[in-house]
Order: C-alpha cells, then sequence, then structure tokens
C-alpha cells in the first residue's frame, strides 16, 4: 500500500514538473516572438491614477496619444505631436544615459567591478589575503 502511494506521489511531481518546464519554454520562446521594435502598439509611459485607472503614453505606428483607462473605458485625452513627444524621450533617455548607477549596471558584473575599486577596505582584505 505504501509504495502505491509513493508511486502516485512521484507520478504527481513528475507531471507537475513537466508543466512547469513546458510553460518556462512557452513563455521564453513568446519573447522572442515578439519584438519591441516590430510592436503596431507600444506603451511608452503609465501613471497610475487609482487601482482602477491610469493614464498613458501610447504609440500606434507613427503616431503617439495620451489615453486613459479605467475598469471599463478607454478613452483619447489628446493627440500629441511626434516632434515634441520624440524630443522628450530623447531627454529621457540623455538622463538615464548620465545617472552613474546606470552605467555601473551596464558592467557584466557590477558587484566584481565594486570591489576592485581602490578603497582603503579592499587593501586592507588584500594585504589580509597576501599574509596567508
Amino acid at each position: 500500500m505504501n509504495f502505491e502511494v509513493l508511486f502516485k506521489l512521484l507520478q504527481t511531481f513528475v507531471a507537475l514538473l513537466a508543466v512547469i518546464a513546458l510553460a518556462y519554454f512557452v513563455l521564453r520562446s513568446g519573447r522572442r516572438l515578439t519584438d519591441g521594435n516590430h510592436q503596431l502598439v507600444m506603451v511608452l509611459e503609465k501613471t497610475t491614477l487609482s487601482n482602477q485607472s491610469y493614464i498613458a503614453v501610447i504609440k500606434v505606428e507613427t503616431n503617439y496619444h495620451l489615453i486613459s483607462v479605467t475598469s471599463g473605458n478607454i478613452s483619447i485625452l489628446k493627440d500629441m505631436e511626434t516632434e515634441e513627444v520624440e524630443l522628450i524621450l530623447e531627454e529621457k533617455k540623455k538622463k538615464l544615459e548620465e545617472n552613474p548607477m546606470n552605467k555601473l549596471m551596464q558592467i557584466e558584473h557590477p558587484m566584481q567591478k565594486l570591489m576592485q575599486m581602490e578603497n582603503p577596505m579592499n587593501k586592507l582584505k588584500q594585504m589580509r589575503k597576501n599574509r596567508e
């Protein structure tokens, strides 16, 4: 009797692992199919107003729109000028590039880079390693 229960439990566990693996591969391949550069509609920025509503700037082909989204309605608030939006996006991109944390995160292993930086604590650690 115990072997039957153990076998059923093992069978259930293997089936669960198979479902998780299948879901992982489907989601992973789905990301490859939806490349951000080829989407017809993109949400550029979204700001939550309440738990059931937000406003967003979206790009549809080459046009930009400010929309309002609630639980029962989606409305275009304003058609935005392409040049104006692209100028704002360019300024935002420059600010992100100037941020030192972004530069640090672009390094392949940021923690290793931090540990290699010259500071007294690292020098002390190196001296201790050399003694040993």
